[in-house]
């Protein structure tokens, strides 16, 4: 299988073109011999899924100071946010 292939060729083939790509195998896609997608076979026993994510673990090392979301005057004025 090529290593590279037209997005007019690969879209009556995009089924085989998949079964065809050994695991970890990478397809690039072109338009106009100008790469626009990567076609990647999942490697075996992989997962897409993602551990489920947990916050909390910086609790205690970051501090967000207390003016945090007010902008200087000058800046605040430049985008027409002054206090009025």
């Amino acid at each position: 299988m090529p290593d590279e292939i037209s997005i007019q060729e690969a879209q009556g083939n995009l089924k085989g073109l998949i079964a065809g790509l050994a695991p970890g195998a990478e397809l690039v896609i072109t338009d106009r011999e100008r790469p626009v997608a990567k076609l990647v076979a999942e490697v075996a026993g992989s997962s897409v899924k993602t551990a489920k994510r947990q916050g909390g673990q910086l609790k205690g090392q970051i501090a967000i100071a207390a003016d945090f979301d007010k902008l200087p005057g000058d800046i605040a004025e430049a985008f027409g946010a002054g206090e009025e």
